[in-house]
């Protein structure tokens, strides 16, 4: 070491190694491999679900999700539209001059599914009705109830589904498991209830990646960013090196302009790549996309949204096979009662007004289906009682929502739920991660929801720790690499301005 500093050029040498060591121990104390690694593991992985096409098909199917418990919100609870009915029957008895059971005629003849619908209310009641329908058909099979709850699972799925995940959906609507305590919105707001968590996933969620998507792709192109600390890495080394090597060679003999060149070169290389790059909007984007980002990758959200997500596969779980005439609960029914009628004394009719004193609102709830059916029957039925109240279209829908506003929410939104439940609007360019799924369906976008989009924030939730919450921050590394880009071109011109100089100063010595 002595040797090298034994000369003005060889010191002037290790200003360059210095350089190159500077940068070295930069990435090793700052961990930066382990960090920008994370970082980039986590580009990888949620760089699917920042396309074009995605983000907008998340968008529509959440949106769809949103209408779905705009229905179910009056339907499923006990407190909620069932206390209505009786008001709605006495709207349609006082403007339509109507006896009760006039009305109720009325209405089940213009919409049967629609009228079904609402004896089935509250759908949270259904849930309860299950251990008598059981109970019914192992007393007339002359069976088990677990022998009965075995054959409903194999012989008839849908029933089966759409019934167990009932008794699950109406239990968690006002406290979604695993989400109370746990979720808040951005602002702070508890999220406990399904449209609480409704609102989370459209109102934060999803604008939040809406917003950051195109930075996000910035980031994610070029190559990413797990690449910069061997970059940095490699560069501290060739600098280190070189400044070593010409210390050494300058302790003889001072190299001259070619070698001061080439650092000069090494600069102008580091800021080429700093600008070709576009290292500082894409790494200011990063920072921003950090910033935006903590709260939605903050321990309780993630686990309270992957919990949220579980219930939503419930709510499909339940909707599915009643939503179209393909769902399967409707034929499951008949099927049963057939089923039944073969191995009992009993006729099918027979069977059915046995069905309906054991568990009358499950069976209305079959009759009421498929909602599609119900959507069909909305603009007759509302073209019907806009001509029996006497009240033009807008004035009866104000009518509505003023007298039954649960039931006129459901009613407005079935609509869409109906003929959207397996071509849901926004998501004809949507796929899975994988990219070769469509999600298109309620199924399929569950499916999305729970196993990619949101599986990314539980399993990247470390390494997003790991790259935000660090120091320094990402978008420090643009302006470091051009301080050493110019330092070393500033030096590196400098030391060549020198080297012209000094021979000149040596040819006056000798003449004076």
């Amino acid at each position: 070491m002595k040797r090298l500093m034994s000369t003005a050029a060889s010191r002037a040498w290790l200003v360059i190694a210095l350089i190159g060591f500077a940068l070295i121990a930069l990435v090793l104390v700052l961990a930066l491999i382990p960090r920008l690694s994370a970082g980039q593991k986590l580009l990888d992985e949620a760089s699917p679900a920042f396309t074009d096409a995605r983000v907008e098909g998340t968008r529509g199917g959440v949106n769809f999700i949103s209408t779905y418990v705009d229905v179910a919100d009056p339907l499923v609870p006990a407190r909620g539209g069932a206390r209505e009915v009786p008001k709605l029957i006495a709207l349609i008895k006082r403007r339509g001059r109507l006896s009760t059971a006039g009305a109720r005629r009325a209405l089940k003849r213009q919409a049967p599914h629609t009228e079904a619908l609402l004896r089935s209310l509250p759908l949270a009641r259904v849930s309860a009705e299950v251990p008598s329908l059981t109970q019914f058909l192992a007393t007339t099979l002359v069976t088990t109830p677990e022998e009965v709850q075995t054959t409903l699972v194999q012989r008839y799925p849908k029933l089966a589904q759409s019934l167990g995940a009932l008794r699950n959906v109406e239990s968690g609507w006002y406290e979604v498991p695993g989400v109370a305590g746990r979720l808040t919105r951005f602002d702070g707001t508890p999220v406990s209830t399904t449209t609480q968590l409704r609102d989370y996933y459209r109102d934060d969620l999803v604008p939040l990646v809406d917003k950051d998507k195109r930075k996000f792709q910035d980031l994610a192109g070029s190559g990413g960013i797990g690449y910069i600390p061997y970059l940095l890495l490699v560069v501290g080394l060739v600098v280190l090196a070189y400044g070593i090597f010409q210390a050494r060679a300058a302790t003889t003999q001072a190299p001259g302009r070619l070698a001061w060149g080439a650092v000069v070169g090494a600069g102008v290389v580091i800021l080429a790549i700093v600008g070709v790059l576009g290292y500082f909007p894409r790494l200011n984007g990063a920072n921003d996309v950090i910033e935006d980002f903590k709260p939605a990758f903050a321990t309780s959200r993630v686990e309270g949204a992957i919990a949220g997500a579980e219930f939503v596969h419930q709510t499909v779980l339940f909707g599915d096979p009643i939503a179209t005439p393909g769902g399967g609960a409707g034929a499951d029914l008949r099927r049963l009662v057939r089923f039944v009628a073969d191995r009992s004394p009993l006729t099918e009719s027979e069977v059915r007004r046995a069905l309906r004193r054991a568990a009358p609102r499950t069976v209305a709830l079959t009759e009421a289906i498929p909602l599609s059916s119900i959507a069909a029957e909305v603009p007759p039925l509302v073209a019907y009682l806009s001509k029996k109240l006497k009240l033009p279209g807008d004035r009866l829908i104000t009518a509505l929502q003023r007298s039954v506003p649960g039931l006129a929410q459901s009613i407005q939104a079935v609509r869409p739920v109906g003929l959207g439940w397996n071509a849901i609007p926004g998501t004809a360019n949507l796929t899975r991660f994988d990219e070769l799924t469509p999600v298109r369906t309620m199924p399929a976008l569950d499916g999305y929801l729970r196993e990619d989009l949101l599986r990314v924030l539980g399993d990247q939730r470390n390494n997003f720790d790991r790259l935000a919450n660090s120091w320094p921050p990402v978008n420090i590394f643009p302006p470091l690499l051009v301080i050493v880009g110019a330092l070393m071109v500033l030096y590196g011109l400098a030391m060549m301005r020198f080297s012209i100089r000094r021979p000149h100063l040596r040819r006056r010595s000798k003449r004076a």
